[in-house]
């Protein structure tokens, strides 16, 4: 299954995850999701309507769920994945840095759409260059 087909996510997706081929996503999983919803959602329809029911939701939203569901699965996967050589953190440090966490909270709007892709960029470059000197190797040095 394609990874995505939103630009922004497949461009975060190239940056943050060293081995693209790691993030593929089971069209097992994807299906087996799929039928859950349908099911959830013909369950209280008579015997005799559930199959005109199901591929009436089939016709109206197999698309859009499958985006949804695409941009959703990207999302976990790639906000939990740490910067192996962020240099705010210390190696024996588990948890992400305070850049990385800014960067969640907005890559979870994004695909929320509470933000559109340009106020993402905006603000995800106001992060950086907001705490652009901490960022910088040589500070690591002194």
């Amino acid at each position: 299954m394609s990874i995505v087909e939103d630009p922004v996510l497949a461009l975060i997706a190239r940056f943050v995850v060293d081995d693209l081929d790691h993030l593929s996503i089971s069209d097992e999983a994807f299906l087996k999701n799929q039928v859950e919803t349908i099911y959830s959602h013909i369950n209280d329809a008579p015997e005799e309507q559930k199959q005109q029911l199901a591929l009436a939701w089939i016709k109206d939203h197999a698309e859009s769920y499958r985006q949804e569901w695409l941009r959703k699965t990207l999302t976990k996967r790639i906000s939990s994945k740490r910067c192996l050589d962020c240099p705010l953190l210390h190696a024996s440090e588990k948890a992400v840095c305070s850049i990385h966490s800014k960067w969640v909270i907005l890559l979870n709007e994004y695909v929320a759409d509470k933000i559109d892709s340009e106020k993402y960029i905006e603000e995800t470059l106001h992060i950086l260059s907001k705490h652009k000197n901490d960022l910088k190797v040589s500070e690591l040095f002194h």
